[in-house]
């Protein structure tokens, strides 16, 4: 029922992890639209449930605690991959190229699994193989929607190492492409790391706005041009979104993301 005890502590609860800063009682008040006593009875349930928490000297609420705690177990208990395959298999039904998942390990995305193309690519990826970062379309997707002072501490010292005529080998160049993909929401590879190979990848958030994973689709350029893959993009967007939805994922507000 809509005026349960537990429809309006879910209520409280979204209104105090919202805000941009702690509420005092008054102001959950006018914000739940509720009255005093029941307010009351609802914020001592989740103080002793640990589900908020009170500040004594500011006379606020906060979140609790349990909610970071249960938080923390459901992401510790999933296994992004599984997660994944349904949407993975899904794109892989409507696109030509080879769809895999991948998840950063430093400078590098190491990918998990691969669905191999319905079509001969003439080249074969195994799980766990790697790619540096500046050279790949999944690289660019997961550094993409980080905020630029972390971008820039990750790349102190960073070499771009040079594979092909194409491969982006400075710090700016690179932010250029962020810039780029940070307006397009995906990314792209143009034979940047091989000669033979195109693809576009796009990145999977989790609850506190980062990118975790990426879903790509990749491509012998032989078959398929950059702009033919291109095509693809919504559909890849698509599962990607669909996959950070499924793990209570929310992408950033790309301005947050800029130097100030």
């Amino acid at each position: 029922m809509q005026s349960s005890i537990v429809s309006k502590l879910v209520k409280v609860l979204t209104i105090i992890s919202e805000t941009r800063k702690p509420l005092t009682f008054s102001e959950i008040v006018a914000q739940s639209g509720m009255n005093k006593s029941t307010i009351h009875r609802i914020l001592a349930i989740c103080t002793e449930e640990k589900l908020v928490q009170f500040d004594k000297q500011r006379k606020v609420y906060l979140v609790g605690p349990k909610v970071f705690d249960l938080v923390r177990n459901a992401y510790s208990g999933y296994d992004i991959q599984a997660v994944a395959l349904d949407e993975m298999l899904r794109l892989h039904a409507q696109v030509e190229g080879s769809v895999t998942i991948g998840i950063p390990s430093g400078m590098e995305v190491v990918y998990l699994r691969i669905l191999e193309s319905r079509y001969e690519l003439g080249t074969i990826q195994r799980p766990g193989m790697r790619e540096q970062v500046h050279c790949s379309a999944s690289g660019k997707a997961l550094m993409a929607f980080l905020p630029d002072k972390i971008i820039d501490a990750k790349f102190e010292g960073y070499s771009f190492k040079s594979y092909t005529d194409r491969t982006i080998t400075d710090l700016p160049a690179f932010k250029t492409a962020l810039d780029e993909v940070r307006r397009a929401g995906f990314a792209w590879n143009d034979r940047e790391e091989y000669d033979h190979l195109v693809g576009i990848s796009a990145p999977v958030f989790n609850y506190l706005h980062e990118p975790i994973a990426v879903l790509n689709v990749w491509t012998v350029h032989a078959r398929h041009s950059l702009p033919e893959i291109l095509n693809w993009s919504a559909m890849l967007k698509e599962a990607a979104d669909n996959v950070t939805t499924l793990i209570g994922g929310t992408p950033p507000e790309v301005e947050a993301l800029k130097a100030r």
